[in-house]
């Protein structure tokens, strides 16, 4: 009877999860707003002039726009992580939101690259306030036994983003004009529904329900946990977070080394510029079902570690093969595998994060973890670069590149195999969960 006036779950929670979810593709679109239309391709009715030349700049000076947001997430990533924590998730994605739209109507000045590249900066800075806030948003609102697919759902948000992108920018482009008027108004399109989003965000996302979901007795008792040096310290004394700190700094810095790089991955291999871009999309849409797949069949039988482990056991042979194959349909095949496991391993990271540390530290702890995957990216892609100029020969193969990429999760599979998944975590306090949001279930009213 307690349990049932202390606990609710209500409906409106996917709400919350929807309007979180636009602002987090706005954030991947935002960044990667002119990736697919940086260089001038195509002839015919295919031609597209790229930015850089309606911008009249280099194309190193336009992949610096989508670079300088990579690498603003380390220093912003910590701080934005204790507001998350000290003022909730709606408080820091609103003002991720703020940032992202109010930033993006200074790159209507495209004549000026200067400007653009402050708007760059200023999305930049609002991004680790969204993305951070992920776990957050999950523990606030959502049971224990629903937090990873949760986090997944929220987690894809991300990818689609990317996909829209990459995929509508260049279309969009065309419509308006492949000119600086034609850029402008492609800036102010996407400038609008930042600014929308960020309405939709402030208008629909509550900061919390009436009564807090059913989570474990662990988190629970980590629900008013200071923000101090103190508590960093606490948290990096934690053996599981010590473990997957490595496995996303390894898992995601893979990741990013191959979507930057592949491209020049595949060139050696006789494979296109415009197969290489399908195979990268192909990797992200399986991503993308695997980020709903495996999180659900880890909340329905409530465990994380088994997923985590087939994930780092996995990257092992798609990373050979890679490396190996030059047939086209098997790198495809491959491709489909790597997507599936590799990236449903994010939310279920993000899910044991926040069961390690608590709702309370919640934030902090997933600033750091999200600022190390940055990091591995960032170094990860220079060592492939390294080795494919030392070891690359004639063919410039990133054959040995690829290798290392093997090496890596070997090394993330042995972290995973050393988690620590306490059954406790879930127990009876999940089974209870039923009765004990039952009585909150419902549509959320003007509480919260």
């Amino acid at each position: 009877m307690v349990e049932e006036e202390q606990y609710g779950l209500y409906r409106y929670r996917w709400v919350v999860l929807g309007a979180f979810m636009v602002i987090g593709a706005l954030t991947q679109l935002m960044w990667l707003n002119y990736a697919s239309i940086t260089s001038t391709t195509g002839a015919g009715a295919s031609h597209l002039v790229g930015v850089a030349d309606i911008m009249h700049v280099s194309t190193f000076k336009i992949t610096q726009l989508a670079n300088v947001i990579t690498l603003l997430y380390i220093p912003i990533s910590i701080p934005a992580g204790i507001v998350i924590d000290r003022k909730g998730f709606r408080y820091a994605v609103m003002i991720g939101a703020v940032f992202t739209a109010a930033f993006s109507f200074l790159r209507l000045f495209t004549g000026n690259y200067a400007l653009v590249f402050i708007g760059m900066i200023g999305i930049g800075i609002g991004q680790p306030f969204v993305l951070n806030a992920i776990t957050k948003m999950v523990a606030a609102w959502f049971p224990t036994d629903e937090s990873a697919l949760a986090t997944g759902i929220a987690t894809l948000s991300l990818f689609l983003g990317m996909i829209i992108a990459l995929a509508l920018t260049p279309e969009l482009l065309k419509v308006f004009g492949d000119n600086m008027t034609g850029l402008r108004w492609l800036i102010l399109a996407y400038s609008i529904v930042a600014t929308g989003g960020a309405v939709l965000f402030w208008m629909f996302a509550k900061a919390k329900p009436p009564k807090p979901p059913k989570r474990t007795e662990q988190e629970l008792q980590e629900e008013g946990a200071a923000i101090n040096w103190a508590s960093f310290r606490k948290i990096f004394k934690l053996y599981d977070f010590k473990l997957l700190c490595t496995i996303m700094f390894i898992g995601n810095g893979a990741i990013v080394g191959i979507f930057q790089l592949i491209d020049q991955i595949l060139k050696p291999k006789q494979i296109s510029s415009t197969t290489s871009g399908l195979i990268g999309a192909v990797m992200v849409i399986a991503g993308v079902i695997g980020c709903v797949v495996l999180p659900s069949l880890s909340d329905k039988f409530r465990r994380r570690k088994p997923f985590i482990v087939l994930s780092a056991l996995v990257g092992i042979p798609t990373m050979f093969l890679l490396a190996q194959l030059s047939s086209v349909a098997q790198i495809y095949i491959v491709s489909v595998v790597t997507g599936f496991f590799l990236f449903a391993a994010y939310p279920l990271v993000l899910t044991m994060t926040e069961e390690t540390t608590g709702h309370g530290l919640t934030g902090t702890a997933t600033s750091i973890l999200l600022l190390l995957g940055n990091l591995g990216g960032v170094v990860i892609t220079l060592v492939m670069e390294g080795l494919k100029t030392a070891t690359g020969g004639a063919n410039n193969s990133f054959y040995w590149s690829m290798i290392f990429l093997v090496l890596l999760f070997v090394v993330a599979l042995v972290c995973s195999l050393l988690l620590r998944e306490k059954n406790a975590r879930f127990g009876n306090d999940v089974d209870a969960s039923a009765s004990g949001g039952s009585a909150g279930s419902g549509t959320l009213g003007q509480s919260g």
